[in-house]
């Protein structure tokens, strides 16, 4: 483990979970040194890499004016959900914000556009995000606002990117560790419904669906059950379940899924 701090509380902690990913975190890296806002601190959560990632960690800490702004932590885990709440032992921002490994920023001003809206005090900052085929096709712009009635049927906001006030995780607590895909849905399903949030339509990040929510569409839905059975009961569940396999089915059929 590497890690290195000091200085005053920045305004955003941005916590990314890492695996063996060296050219994947490298692109991201190389995206966010060109982001024109930098009150930030960056955790990278490393499960035990056996790659180039600690040579691409050591390059980027190299070339910040700030390099404490990075802090490097990495040791087994048993996922992304774990390798999360590792972060936010360590995260010291006034917010939060969970990035893929492999996901980059849209713009040079994405970060910024984002981070001005802290200055409202909300809880959540919810934005869109561009979403990529794995051959670099566009496929659409996705993320909806923050709403309680819509999350109970299934997640729809976009998840990458969303900046979360620190003392909800004080609130209720960390993810669950026992999912492997939707743990941040059983999260937000445990959050009260009065929440001050606020939203950009702007997109923020360019997500390249090929990870894991996106290959393991059954085990998705099952974990997804699984949450909504836990917090809104049986019957609310099983019938979010059929909803969500009708609208993926209507999804393959134009192409979306």
């Amino acid at each position: 483990m590497s890690i290195s701090r000091q200085g005053a509380q920045p305004t955003l902690s941005i916590l990314v979970a890492t695996w063996n990913c060296a050219v994947q975190l490298d692109l991201f890296l190389h995206s966010l040194s060109q982001q024109s806002w930098s009150d930030w601190e960056l955790l990278l959560l490393d499960n035990a890499s056996t790659d180039d990632t600690p040579v691409v960690v050591e390059h980027f800490r190299n070339s910040l004016e700030l390099p404490q702004r990075l802090i490097w932590s990495s040791e087994p885990d048993i996922g992304i959900y774990d390798a999360w709440n590792r972060g936010l032992r360590l995260a010291q921002g006034r917010y939060l914000s969970f990035i893929g490994a492999d996901d980059t920023f849209v713009a040079p001003i994405s970060l910024e556009r984002l981070a001005a809206l802290t200055a409202t005090g909300a809880d959540l900052i919810t934005a869109r995000n561009a979403y990529y085929a794995a051959d670099g096709r566009f496929l659409r712009h996705w993320g909806a606002g923050w709403t309680s009635r819509r999350m109970r049927q299934s997640m729809n906001i976009a998840h990458p990117g969303l900046l979360v006030r620190r003392e909800l995780f004080d609130q209720v607590g960390p993810y669950d560790t026992s999912y492997r895909i939707c743990g941040d849905y059983d999260w937000f399903l445990r959050l009260p419904p009065a929440l001050r949030t606020v939203h950009s339509s702007d997109p923020i990040l360019k997500v390249v669906q090929a990870g894991v929510s996106h290959t393991r569409i059954a085990q998705v839905y099952a974990e997804t059950f699984r949450a909504q059975r836990r917090h809104l009961g049986l019957v609310v569940a099983a019938a979010c379940w059929v909803l969500n396999w009708a609208k993926y089915g209507r999804r393959r059929l134009i192409g979306l899924a």
